[in-house]
Parts: structure tokens; sequence; C-alpha cells
């Protein structure tokens, strides 16, 4: 009887130790994947951002040589910017907010995404 009670408790803490593996090893997972989402949108973000940037001033020095102005080149930039930014604040859970819910339900709960395709 005293052998089979150790036999369980033996079983029991090996149990234990294997889901507190299997936590960790998700935990993990996890982290990692979130990582690299937030590397590979870093690098991406900074990329983007030289490309508006360059595309910026080349529309800004054309649209300035179409309006013989360079300042009114650079304004009418400026004023597109302005209207995007207006345009973001106004949808803005739209754009970002319900996207990124999204995206950490199914990263931290895959399983949920498979069975809504089904």
């Amino acid at each position: 009887m005293l052998d089979e009670i150790n036999d369980i408790k033996k079983d029991v803490l090996e149990f234990i130790e294997v889901k507190l593996d299997l936590i960790r090893l998700h935990t993990a997972e996890n982290l990692s994947r979130i990582f690299s989402n937030v590397a590979i949108i870093a690098v991406t973000g900074y990329l983007l951002f030289l490309i508006v940037l360059f595309l910026s001033f080349a529309a800004g020095y054309f649209i300035g040589t179409k309006l013989n102005s360079t300042e009114l080149g650079f304004l009418c930039v400026a004023g597109f910017y302005f209207l995007l930014l207006i345009l973001f604040l106004v949808y803005r859970k739209h754009i970002v907010e319900r996207p990124v819910i999204q995206a950490v339900v199914r990263l931290f709960f895959p399983k949920f995404e498979d069975d809504g395709k089904k």
C-alpha cells in the first residue's frame, strides 16, 4: 500500500514537472514570436519611413517646379500629410486598435483561429 502511494506521488510530481515544462515551452514560443514580429515591424517601419521621406522630398521639389515655388511644393506635401493625419485620427480604431487586438489574440490563442476557419 505504501509503495502504491509513493508511486502515485512520484507520478503526480512527474506530471506537474512535465506540465511546467510545457508551459515554459509555450511561453518561449510566444515570446520568440513576439520579438521576431517586433523586429520585423521595426525594420520594415524604418525602411518605409526612409522611402516616404525621400519620396516626400521628390514630390515637394516636383510640385515646386510645377508651381514655380519650392516653398509651395513643400507646403502642398505638408498639407497632404496633414490630411492623412486627420484621416488617421478619425479612423484610428479601425486602422490600429482592432487589428492589433486581433493579432494579439491570434498570437496567444492560435487554436481559436484554426477553429473559426473550419
